[in-house]
């Protein structure tokens, strides 16, 4: 079950909504246990964050999440609730810059999702991994979550604790695959509510990468105090990349249908559909053009972006007399939604020639 859903009789009067991750340096070993009422230490077995990470993002519904773009944070589907983020603080309550989400998209089958900025954040994102830690690594976790259990209490400043990657198989009971990330914990060491959503992040100061997004826990040890199991980010990179727009470049698009040109008549359209290229098409959309006409002058050559606006290739000119358009236009479409269908639109504008469009693509 994911945190922020669970309630107990022990915290009946607590308030436990999604998210959040604490941290810690690596624990070891755990320390003796505490006496009958004694309260367990922070996150649980956390410290305050040794530094400021830009990428780190308190959600106003309780949850953490990475800022992976500067319009985009990865964060749990559980936590869609959230309307609204602060960035690059070590506090939940103050600094950093608080944006506005406007929209979500989450991956079916999965506890991953996106949420969208309305405005850009000038923070730095963080790294997202290739591929998943080994076992033995050293993950740090980070997040505002319950810093003690089964008596919950939530800290203002952010927490981190440092705790070993254990084979994927090991948080297998709490709802993990081998493509998710497992992270030791116990008793003493461990990540909490509050922390659903938040990062597990490898590497050193100023140089982290962010290898998993906070699931739930890990196995049948109870809500906390126990492993910790975390969406990897590796095996959904292609299709985070996607979605927020950094697919490899060059990714084409094409119409070979031959459309017949009308000599000195109205414009004729062939139509190019784009799909799976979350957010905004390039500064440099390449339109490549193959027409066969007898005097390519007489043409005049549009783009026609999904939402109907046009971008002129090609003006009509009388003094070019050769034959045949093949070239490669560049476009500054980054005002345009990528997905959608994309028409090249071409007239014939004087008598005494015809020609027609052989192919044409546009270029990511």
């Amino acid at each position: 079950m994911k945190w922020h859903l669970l309630r107990r009789a022990a915290v009946a009067a607590i308030a436990i909504t999604a998210c959040g991750v604490v941290g810690v340096p690596a624990a070891s070993a755990a320390p003796p246990p505490p006496g009958d009422g004694q309260v367990q230490p922070q996150i649980i077995g956390g410290v305050n964050a040794t530094e400021t990470y830009t990428f780190m993002v308190a959600l106003n519904n309780g949850c953490g999440g990475s800022l992976v773009a500067p319009q985009w944070i990865v964060t749990a589907t559980h936590c869609g609730s959230a309307s609204s983020g602060r960035i690059g603080s070590i506090s939940k309550s103050s600094g950093g810059e608080v944006r506005s989400i406007d929209r979500r998209i989450g991956k079916p089958g999965t506890d991953l999702t996106l949420m969208h900025l309305s405005t850009a954040s000038t923070k730095t994102p963080i790294a997202m991994a290739t591929a998943n830690p080994s076992p033995g690594v050293t993950a740090r976790l980070l997040g505002w979550g319950c810093t003690s259990w089964p008596n919950c209490t939530t800290p203002d400043t952010l927490k981190q604790i440092d705790l070993r990657v254990l084979p994927s198989s090991d948080c297998y009971p709490g709802g993990g695959t081998s493509i998710d990330v497992c992270i030791d914990g116990d008793r003493y060491h461990s990540a909490c509510h509050g922390d659903s959503g938040g990062p597990a992040i490898t590497g050193t100061s100023g140089n982290w990468t962010l290898v998993g997004e906070t699931h739930g826990p890990g196995d049948n040890g109870g809500e906390c105090a126990t492993t910790t199991l975390y969406t990897g980010i590796a095996a959904h990179r292609d299709w985070i990349d996607q979605q927020i727009g950094t697919v490899t470049p060059g990714k084409k698009f094409e119409n070979t249908d031959n459309v017949t040109i009308p000599d000195n008549a109205a414009a004729v359209f062939s139509s190019v559909g784009v799909t799976e290229m979350a957010g905004n098409a390039p500064a440099t959309l390449k339109v490549n053009v193959d027409i066969k006409h007898t005097f390519r002058g007489d043409l005049v050559i549009d783009l026609v972006a999904p939402d109907g606006s046009l971008y002129r290739l090609k003006n009509f000119s009388s003094n070019d007399s050769a034959d045949n358009v093949l070239t490669t236009y560049t476009v500054n479409a980054s005002s345009e939604i990528a997905n959608g269908t994309w028409q090249l639109k071409v007239q014939d504008a004087y008598s005494a020639d015809t020609g027609y469009i052989d192919a044409w693509s546009v270029q990511f």
